[in-house]
């Protein structure tokens, strides 16, 4: 026989999901008008909240940006999903296309994950560029040490390359298209990813 506790707590938690998903998205829509440098008092102002349900649900600002990053992570794992790449340099198009396209139409949701807590850097699990890094190598079935430097050196230039694009932006997918030759031109053959 289910304990009506069990029920209840099932409930409960399908509650908290859901309420969270509906503050992220609310966070997403005042991070994306206000821009990427909000307080979490201005975050909870602007999005009709309290600064105490907030940390509720995230903690603290690094929460808030991880939980952020982590919706980001999904657009561009889904969009990649979605996409038909009959090729690894396919997939790697796609990919930074999908990266670039975030990045273009919310640039202040892209900067508000890629932050000082979310940095990229090799010590550190999870991060927004930590985990499109993994995905990457995942993605083009790059192994070993040298197949995870090439993809955080990409994931790097991708960063870096879309930073200074955001600054006097032009059409994105030929962008994303260019970006994306040099970055499989750089790729070195005894990492064997197939063409």
């Amino acid at each position: 026989m289910k304990s009506l506790t069990d029920g209840r707590s099932t409930r409960w938690q399908q509650h908290r999901d859901l309420r969270r998903r509906e503050l992220l998205r609310a966070v997403r829509h005042v991070v994306d008008v206000h821009g990427d440098e909000l307080s979490m008092e201005q975050i909870s102002e602007h999005s009709g909240t309290t600064k105490s349900v907030l940390y509720r649900y995230f903690t603290d600002r690094a929460g808030l940006q991880a939980a952020m990053g982590e919706w980001a992570m999904d657009v561009i794992s889904k969009s990649l999903d979605d996409a038909t790449a009959a090729s690894a340099q396919e997939a790697l198009t796609e990919m930074t296309r999908a990266f670039v396209a975030l990045a273009a139409e919310s640039p202040n949701i892209y900067r508000f994950c890629d932050t000082a807590v979310n940095r990229f850097a090799p010590t550190e699990t999870g991060g927004f560029f930590n985990s499109i890094a993994g995905l990457l190598a995942d993605r083009l079935e790059l192994e070993g040490s040298q197949g995870q430097l090439w993809a955080a050196g990409a994931i790097g230039f991708v960063r870096a390359a879309t930073e200074n694009w955001l600054a006097d932006p032009g059409h994105p997918d030929e962008f994303a298209t260019a970006i994306s030759q040099w970055l499989w031109a750089s790729l070195p053959a005894k990492l064997g990813v197939d063409e």
